[in-house]
């Protein structure tokens, strides 16, 4: 019986190892939030776009390459930095020291958590063209 339990689960275990890195978030605000996420050193990981009561993944590989390239930084990818972003470009909050596998919150992180609304444009402004529609 063991042996069809260990056979059944060696794919998983060969391919589940340390090498992944993933965080999962979590928008327990009013807001739609975009999290931008960086590495600790500030490399630019990527971002999602979340809205509110939504969660989602964020994984990235962490095996090394197997190319030599001079000028590699010797600095580790984690704990990541998760910044929260509103729509009106302004900042929501900003988390450090997240490590893998942890769940992140847009509200238990240092910051305003107030989005401004977004500005509306003038009503009064002239339209971008001045050609009239003809009625053939």
């Amino acid at each position: 019986m063991y042996k069809i339990v260990i056979l059944l689960f060696a794919p998983f275990i060969l391919f589940a190892g340390p090498d992944s890195g993933g965080i999962l978030l979590y928008n327990d605000s009013p807001f739609i939030l975009t999290a931008t996420i960086q590495a600790s050193d500030g490399t630019y990981l990527g971002q999602i776009s979340v809205q509110p009561s939504e969660q989602k993944n964020f994984t990235t590989h962490l095996s090394p390459a197997k190319y030599k390239h001079p000028g590699t930084p010797d600095v580790s990818l984690t704990p990541y930095i998760v910044i929260w972003q509103c729509p009106s470009r302004g900042f929501y909050s900003m988390c450090h020291r997240v490590s893998p596998g942890s769940m992140v919150r847009a509200n238990d992180c240092p910051g305003l958590q107030f989005c401004n609304p977004k500005e509306e444009s003038d009503q009064n402004q002239k339209p971008a063209s001045t050609l009239k529609r003809v009625e053939q």
